[in-house]
């Protein structure tokens, strides 16, 4: 299945159509659901990098349209970058990681001989091994 994009002008805003096509299949179009009530405006100024203070392209989004477009404080983010055009996807949050799981890791740090203890300890507790 291909993509295909086209941008029109209607109602002094930009809008986008995407065409999905398929090889058995007539072209269907479909408007993404974007109003220009949900558009934002902003202009590249720059930030200034440490030693020289040389001047580098930046972008500032702030404000609390973001977190209710799911761009609540702490969330990763996936930048895809093209020509003209940067899109943001918000990631979904990870699982939370069992107590047991994060114990877990905490082992994975411990010495060899440690590792091998805690080992012996669940095997007695699951019941694979007799305490010696």
């Amino acid at each position: 299945m291909r993509q295909h994009t086209r941008t029109a002008h209607h109602n002094h805003y930009f809008r986008r159509i995407a065409v999905m096509t398929d090889t058995h299949s007539i072209a269907q179009p479909f408007e993404a659901e974007v109003s220009p009530a949900n558009n934002r405006q902003l202009t590249v100024s720059y930030a200034s990098r440490y030693p020289d203070y040389s001047r580098i392209p930046a972008i500032t989004l702030k404000g609390q349209w973001l977190e209710v477009a799911g761009f609540a404080t702490g969330t990763a983010v996936d930048v895809k970058v093209m020509e003209g055009c940067i899109v943001l996807t918000a990631q979904p949050p990870a699982a939370e990681e069992s107590e047991l799981m994060q114990s877990l890791r905490q082992v994975c740090k411990l010495s060899a001989r440690k590792q091998k203890q805690v080992q012996d300890f669940i095997g007695v507790i699951a019941g694979k091994q007799k305490v010696a």
